[in-house]
């Protein structure tokens, strides 16, 4: 049916949701996952702040870029334990760039993608969240998208 399930999280307790259903799934097709952290272009363009970028060079992005990777491999070694607990076979990433892009890239059309539909802005669409969105636009991947809001 499926090669492999992707489960896109960016750590929040919404895009949890999606990663929860999408590692039950990978357990009932017997199927390995693959769980991706992607940091965005816009959080490592943000590091000048009230410095100019000019003023210190490329360290900045640097040590901005280190403390997102971390955070990352803290987010996907919580996914390995879950997956560890269900008996799944599961790979991770760390990528840089647009989310979307990412994870559509990452994709095949023999993937199912397990996504919450709403991540770490939580509700700030009123119907999907636009990264969710924007997957669904460009993907050949079958998508799940999982109420990740129980509000919404």
């Amino acid at each position: 049916m499926y090669e492999r399930v992707i489960l896109p999280t960016d750590g929040s307790e919404l895009s949890f949701i999606g990663v929860e259903e999408g590692l039950e799934a990978a357990q009932t097709y017997d199927i390995p996952a693959l769980a991706v952290y992607v940091i965005p272009l816009s959080a490592l363009s943000g590091h000048a702040g009230r410095y100019r970028v000019e003023e210190f060079g490329e360290e900045i992005v640097d040590i901005r870029s280190d403390k997102l990777k971390e955070k990352g491999e803290e987010v996907l070694k919580e996914v390995e334990s879950r997956a560890d607990r269900l008996g799944v076979e599961i790979e991770t990433t760390i990528e840089e760039g647009e989310p979307y892009e990412r994870i559509t890239e990452l994709a095949t059309k023999d993937d199912i993608i397990y996504i919450s539909s709403h991540g770490r802005s939580g509700i700030s669409k009123i119907f999907i969240g636009s990264t969710t969105s924007r997957v669904l636009k460009n993907t050949e991947a079958t998508v799940a998208v999982v109420r990740g809001h129980p509000d919404v």
